[in-house]
């Protein structure tokens, strides 16, 4: 059926106050819309975060028994959606002023569009790990870079795609720890040919989770990264680097090297980085001992 899903995948989180958002952009569309907010199965504590969304208009909250994951939510929401087109964004995001207005207007110049990720400027802080990352990562992908490599640099935070090609070509659902699943689901389009245009329609971060819960996903992630190892090669720049030691013989010195490092410093590597004045430099090495020790785990060296 012709129209607009958005679509918002929750967990321990509101998103109350950018749904009001997105209905107020809405209003003036000359097409049929919708919101659907799909909770993954949070704890009693915070399953009724979101109970408001599904008192306003043109909005259904849906309480998902079980969490099923990032891939799998998002999955469970394309199934659901009721119109042709769907924008998919994370939650407890704010969408730029003309958020809606600027995908509408991109609707069928791809099979799939993909926006941009920002901090909000007086959100800004230094203090906080997550925020320095995301700041970073801003500098470095401009909509030109990255449309030189569209697949490689899809995100699952804000993004449009025709509701049949979602259907298709769905997530990985037996992907359940955090981190990568839209690092594969790029990879899947690439290989399918499926088109991806990137633009500059912004969602913004206006909150950010503790330093040490992301350290804690951080931690995850690269579990996922190594599990997934085969596949993403070309897709992680931490894959390169160990493809490139391995094929210089030199993966195995070096996992010891950093085997010891972890074991010397790695309390002292995540206290600094869970107070306020965390380091990027820090981070890289923390990610890199992470991938290393379960590759040490599991003698892949």
């Amino acid at each position: 059926m012709q129209g607009l899903s958005i679509l918002i995948p929750v967990y321990c989180d509101s998103c109350v106050e950018q749904v009001k958002v997105l209905c107020r952009q809405c209003r003036g569309l000359q097409m049929p819309w919708e919101i659907v907010v799909a909770d993954d199965g949070s704890p009693i504590d915070k399953a009724s975060l979101n109970d408001e969304v599904a008192e306003m208009d043109g909005c259904r909250l849906i309480k998902y028994p079980e969490n099923i994951g990032r891939a799998g939510i998002r999955n469970f929401l394309a199934q659901q959606a009721h119109y042709d087109t769907i924008i998919y964004i994370d939650a407890g995001m704010m969408p730029s002023e003309h958020f809606i207005d600027t995908y509408v207007r991109h609707i069928g110049k791809a099979d799939v569009v993909v926006g941009s990720i920002r901090v909000a400027k007086e959100h800004i802080d230094l203090s906080n790990l997550r925020c320095k990352n995301e700041l970073r990562a801003q500098r470095r992908t401009s909509v030109q870079k990255r449309n030189l490599n569209p697949y490689a640099n899809f995100h699952s935070g804000n993004f449009m795609i025709r509701r049949q090609t979602m259907l298709d070509h769905p997530f990985r659902g037996e992907i359940k720890t955090y981190g990568y699943e839209d690092t594969l689901f790029g990879k899947g389009l690439a290989e399918k040919h499926v088109s991806i245009l990137h633009i500059d329609n912004p969602l913004y971060f206006v909150r950010f989770e503790p330093n040490a819960r992301y350290l804690e996903k951080t931690r995850e992630a690269m579990l996922t990264l190594y599990t997934y190892r085969e596949e993403l090669q070309g897709y992680s720049g931490l894959l390169t680097l160990v493809s490139r030691l391995q094929h210089s013989h030199l993966l195995r010195i070096t996992m010891w090297i950093t085997m010891w490092i972890t074991r010397l410093t790695k309390d002292a590597l995540t206290q600094s980085l869970s107070g306020n004045h965390p380091r990027l430099w820090m981070y890289n090495i923390y990610r890199i001992c992470c991938l290393s020790a379960y590759y040490i785990e599991n003698k892949q060296f």
